[in-house]
């Protein structure tokens, strides 16, 4: 007798709600309803990152330009299938002015999350009971890996959901009542595998995974002439999807038969597994490790109950399908380790198991509270909170990629505080340079604030003349200001920072800014001026002698508003950035460094940081000229237990040794959030 089936007693009315809530949608509703708030929960939190502006540059292109390129896995290891649909889906967006809208285009892998824990809700339900299947839909729709890969521009998650309904889809065949219904139901297997199969390769793993779990549902019932007939169609329905995708698998094999580093078939093992129970539910969780250790240790009982219980029926047709979906891919997984020890490598590669994995810790659950009610209960509530618990961090600066909508909103913010001192950047990237114009070019245009990709390959110290050097100077020949330049994903294309070298040889620094996978520096390319330029709005004018020929002539507070704690651009502190303008208006006899402090009534809150080449330092002032204007910028860190209010920037002097002379002025003020 399976779940659904059990009698109801303690009266009429408890009858009634039984049967109304066996017939009715109102907890399968729920269930997705809980699916697609964590999946649409904070959809624009994390910027687009270098793999997401990789899937937008495919979808960005013709259906058919995309298809010729990555079909054959030369220019890119993925299959084409994910970047049509998204490049569909990015159309549709357009029609509503939404195309370049993160939210409305990470909607599309949120849809496809949701449609996962449909279908391995309607699965777990139809195998093994409505109990394990609400369970199971639940336990998928909380779990952290699935949720932040629904979130993402990437093709793991929409893979999930083919495997998931190409489980579905073969098991309604086998069961469907006509011929018809069977041929619907075997093309939709057939669909939804290479949906699976054409958007990420290691999908391929579920084909054997279906051909063993058809002759598991063959030998599960007495061998009649119709169960040989369902069988049949079975065969044929994997041996066209499995046409279908040989030529992919063909140019998959030419393309990595020589790639990756040979490693041992089951190394680690217990490790691995280990790992992946982790990766399937509480994942990148900081929680202690004993605690972490506890966790994983009931997840590991669950879960070996739910493969090894029997259900109370005559055969447990979904422990043999557990056990087929999970430990074919990971048996497969761990052969092909004598061929690349990195198969296991990522959080990624394997997401497509987890539903199944979530599955049988659901039926553990169900199974023990069948024999121990109690027992039961505590595991299931254990099990569900300790995923709810596990979910907030995806939404926290620690789970931060490559931020570069943070370093792109710094930029955008400079250039518009500063529209007369314009600004160029190279964005020296591994690659491709996508995501920052992603964000970029959604304020300014090429011809206001340009953004040069100018190097590819590897940098060695000896092309430092003939490769990096004559186009950093061809920029600074055009008359910009200020450069620019975003470093990431640079191990093994400049692993000596040529660039960066050259830039701080020759330019002051301005600022440094580190946005999580990114180092963004700014370069003063002018810095002495024989007149002040056209300043910022709110610029102030002390014109204030601080030492004898030394005068402040102008000073700009370009963040005039900003939190005491930082957590995407340099954590945990807020920065305020300072332009001053110096002017030699007599004969300077030292040297010195501007000092700047953000100052409260009860005393500093912040103090600015020194840098070895900053404006000061690199034109010392006893060499200026009468009347030469030097521009210099400085951050200032805040105390982040800085009180919300408003605070005076207070700028002075100070010696070769450090020691403040002469007066301090104000500089304008900033307000603290």
């Amino acid at each position: 007798m399976t779940n659904d089936q059990r009698p109801t007693t303690n009266g009429k009315r408890l009858s009634i709600t039984n049967r109304l809530l066996h017939k009715s949608w109102y907890a399968e509703a729920l269930v997705l309803l809980i699916a697609a708030f964590t999946r649409f929960w904070r959809l624009d939190y994390h910027s687009i990152w270098f793999d997401e502006a990789v899937s937008l540059r495919w979808a960005g292109m013709e259906a058919s330009f995309t298809w010729q390129k990555t079909f054959p896995l030369l220019e890119d290891k993925h299959p084409p299938f994910y970047y049509l649909g998204l490049h569909a889906w990015q159309r549709l967006a357009g029609l509503f002015g939404l195309a370049q809208s993160d939210v409305a285009l990470r909607a599309f892998g949120s849809l496809l999350g949701v449609l996962t824990v449909w279908g391995i809700l309607l699965l777990a339900r139809r195998l093994s009971g409505r109990a394990t299947g609400l369970l199971t839909g639940l336990l998928v729709a909380l779990s952290p890996v699935l949720v932040w890969y629904s979130q993402e521009l990437r093709m793991f998650q929409p893979a999930t959901t083919g495997v998931v309904w190409a489980s579905y889809c073969m098991l309604r065949a086998w069961q469907a009542d006509n011929r018809r219904q069977r041929a619907g139901w075997w093309l939709g297997f057939i669909v939804a595998s290479e949906a699976a199969l054409y958007s990420y390769l290691f999908s391929a793993f579920m084909l054997p995974t279906a051909g063993f779990a058809l002759l598991a549902l063959l030998f599960s019932q007495r061998i009649t002439a119709d169960a040989w007939r369902r069988f049949a169609a079975g065969v044929v329905a994997l041996a066209i999807a499995g046409a279908l995708f040989l030529p992919l698998a063909y140019n998959a094999w030419m393309v990595n038969s020589n790639e990756g580093t040979p490693g041992q078939a089951f190394a680690d093992l217990g490790t691995t597994l280990g790992q992946l129970l982790r990766i399937f539910t509480i994942w990148r969780v900081d929680w202690p490790l004993s605690f972490v250790t506890a966790a994983l240790a009931l997840f590991a009982l669950l879960l070996i109950a739910g493969l090894g219980l029997p259900a109370h029926k005559s055969t447990s047709v979904d422990r043999i399908w557990l056990l087929l979906w999970i430990g074919t891919p990971l048996l497969i997984g761990n052969l092909l380790l004598s061929r690349d020890q990195s198969v296991f490598g990522e959080d990624r590669y394997f997401i497509f198991v987890a539903p199944f994995v979530l599955w049988a810790i659901a039926r553990g659950i169900v199974l023990i509270g069948q024999r121990w009610r109690v027992v039961g209960w505590i595991s299931g509530v254990v099990t569900v909170a300790l995923l709810l618990t596990a979910l907030p961090r995806l939404w926290t600066p620690a789970m931060d990629r490559e931020n570069w909508r943070a370093a792109a909103a710094y930029l955008v913010d400079y250039q518009r505080a500063t529209p007369d001192l314009p600004s160029t950047v190279v964005a020296h990237v591994d690659y491709t340079h996508d995501a920052l114009e992603w964000y970029v070019r959604q304020t300014f245009d090429f011809a206001t604030l340009p953004i040069f990709f100018p190097y590819g390959g590897t940098l060695t110290p000896e092309q430092v003349e003939t490769v990096v050097a004559p186009p950093l100077q061809g920029i600074v020949d055009t008359g910009t200001a200020t450069l620019w330049l975003t470093q990431s994903h640079l191990d093994g294309v400049d692993d000596g920072r040529l660039v960066e070298g050259w830039l701080n040889q020759n330019f002051p620094l301005i600022t440094e800014q580190y946005p999580a996978g990114i180092k963004l520096t700014g370069y003063a390319l002018q810095s002495q001026f024989a007149q002040l330029p056209p300043l910022s709005a709110g610029a102030v004018y002390p014109a204030a002698e601080l030492v004898p020929g030394l005068t402040l002539a102008a000073c700009e507070v370009l963040t005039p508003r900003l939190a005491a704690q930082d957590a995407h651009l340099h954590p945990p502190s807020g920065w305020v950035h300072v332009r001053l303008w110096w002017q030699a208006t007599g004969a300077i006899q030292a040297d010195y460094i501007a000092s700047a402090q953000l100052v409260g009534p009860q005393g500093v809150w912040g103090e600015r940081l020194y840098r070895a080449n900053e404006a000061l330092r690199r034109w010392p002032t006893r060499s200026w000229t009468m009347g030469e204007i030097i521009r210099d910028e400085v951050d200032i860190n805040l105390n982040p237990t800085t009180p919300a209010g408003e605070y005076p920037i207070m700028i002075g002097v100070m010696d070769s040794n450090g020691q403040p002379v002469g007066e301090k002025v104000s500089c304008g003020q900033v307000t603290i959030d």
